[in-house]
């Protein structure tokens, strides 16, 4: 089989999260902060609404919320360029796919630096499934017009991973740009691809 498209996660790999800080400060409500983000990520709840029920868990005051939390949050400099330079060989679709709420991804790309670096973006809040369900990678490859087994996602989380092998997709696992390169370079030059 050919691989034909190259699918990315958001948080974990284009943008180092500010959840993970919220998280360590917070370990006590772990379990609440992430059924929060699971009410946004379907598009349950707004950023505002996530970040007043936050406040009112954590008892931070919600002006401290955002410079705190989600000013921290920071765009992986070198996978966003690694995304450019695949499109630019004009040889695979790349794809994003996120699990995230509706409005947080404006705060890191513009609609035209989306369109610039994806052929295809699906954000769990717009379409009401989230990763691992394998839906949403079926979803992905549909929009992007190839089969899942033409795909390869890129995703920090493993179970991620899982969802996308359930859909019939190659994956990464995304520790660093420079680890998530040599595999996909393994993938594409294999006997499969």
């Amino acid at each position: 089989m050919v691989i034909k498209a190259i699918i990315f996660d958001c948080f974990g790999v284009l943008i180092t999260p500010g959840r993970t800080v919220l998280y360590q400060d917070y370990p006590q409500f772990k379990t609440e902060i992430h059924d929060l983000e699971l009410q946004s990520d379907y598009g349950m709840i707004s950023r505002q609404q996530f970040d007043d029920l936050l406040a009112r868990l954590t008892g931070l005051k919600l002006k401290e919320v955002e410079p705190r939390y989600w000013d921290v949050n920071i765009r992986n400099k070198p996978a966003i360029t690694w995304i450019r330079e695949l499109k630019l060989l004009g040889k695979y679709k790349t794809g994003l796919l996120s699990n995230v709420g509706i409005g947080w991804l404006s705060d890191f790309f513009s609609k035209t630096e989306l369109n610039d670096l994806f052929d295809t973006v699906i954000l769990s809040s717009n379409v009401g499934i989230i990763k691992p369900d394998p839906r949403s990678f079926e979803l992905m490859a549909k929009q992007l017009g190839v089969s899942p087994h033409e795909c390869v996602m890129i995703d920090d989380t493993p179970s991620n991973i899982d969802g996308a092998g359930h859909a019939d997709m190659q994956g990464i696992v995304f520790k660093s740009v420079h680890q998530a390169q040599a595999e996909l370079k393994k993938v594409l030059e294999s006997d499969y691809a």
